[in-house]
C-alpha cells in the first residue's frame, strides 16, 4: 500500500450578494448570488486541489498562492488545479475524487452531471463522484450563509499501474 496516497481537502465560502452566479468544479451555475473569496471562490475545485496536494505532501494551494498575494486576487481556480497537477505529472496518477458538496442553497441537483464532468476534464481522471448535501436548515461547516466542499482524493505512485510494479 505504500505506493497509493489518499488525501482529504475541505473549503468554505460565505455567500456574497455582490458577486451573480457560482463557479462549482470548474462549471457555471446561475444564481442570484455568488461566493466571497480572493480567487474565483470554487470551493469544489478549491477541496479537490487541496486533496490532491495531501494525497502527495504537496501542502495546501494558500503555499502556492497566497491569499495576499496580488496573482492570487481573481484566479480561475482550474488554473490553481492545473499547477498542482503539473508538479504531480510523471510522479503519481490520480485515480479518484470523491466530493462532497454541503450548501443550503441553491439546489444543485441539477448541475451535478456538469459538476462532475467539468471536474473529470480538469483533473482528466474518468472516476469522479460527487454528493451534495443539504445543512437541513443547521447552522454547521460555516454558518447558514455559505457553502462547503470536502474531497477525498486517491493517487498512485506512476510505479503501479494496473495492479502491476513497473
Amino acid at each position: 500500500m505504500k505506493n497509493y496516497r489518499v488525501g482529504l481537502g475541505f473549503d468554505v465560502h460565505r455567500f456574497s450578494k455582490k458577486k451573480k452566479g457560482l463557479v462549482l468544479g470548474g462549471a457555471s451555475i446561475p444564481c442570484a448570488f455568488g461566493l466571497e473569496a480572493v480567487s474565483d471562490g470554487d470551493v469544489v475545485l478549491h477541496a479537490a486541489t487541496d486533496a490532491v496536494c495531501g494525497a502527495v505532501c504537496l501542502g495546501d494551494i494558500g503555499d502556492y498562492f497566497p491569499p495576499k498575494e496580488k496573482r492570487s486576487k481573481g484566479i480561475d481556480s482550474s488554473k490553481i488545479a492545473g499547477f498542482i497537477l503539473n508538479k504531480i505529472k510523471g510522479k503519481y496518477q490520480l485515480l479518484n475524487l470523491d466530493i462532497i458538496i454541503v450548501s443550503q442553497k441553491p439546489p444543485l441537483a441539477k448541475y451535478k452531471k456538469a459538476i462532475c464532468a467539468s471536474v473529470k476534464k480538469i483533473f482528466n481522471i474518468n472516476c469522479v463522484n460527487i454528493k451534495i448535501k443539504s445543512k437541513e436548515g443547521l447552522d454547521i461547516l460555516g454558518g447558514k450563509n455559505s457553502m462547503s466542499c470536502f474531497v477525498l482524493a486517491f493517487a498512485a505512485k506512476n510505479k503501479v499501474l494496473n495492479g502491476k510494479r513497473k
